[in-house]
């Protein structure tokens, strides 16, 4: 049975969502196109787990100023 919830819609401008596995994960960046109002850009990039690779996909998410939404098989985390 569905039931309401207490949630308030949130819009968030740029954010990035993680897939992550044991070895591998995959992020999805999404901004504000430049231009026309209402478009999107959306980068998707696989990254391995060791360090070097997780360092320079912070460094690219702080870049572009993303918030980060991380999904794995239970659920979801907004930092």
């Amino acid at each position: 049975m569905l039931q309401e919830t207490q949630d308030r819609e949130e819009i968030i401008q740029r954010v990035a969502a993680l897939d992550i596995g044991k070895a591998d994960l995959v992020c999805c960046a999404r901004v504000p196109g430049e231009g026309r109002a209402g478009r999107r850009l959306q980068e998707v990039q696989a990254y391995s787990t060791m360090t070097r690779s997780l360092l320079g996909m912070s460094g690219r998410l702080r870049c572009l100023a993303c918030r980060v939404r991380i999904t794995h098989q239970f659920g979801a985390l907004v930092l």
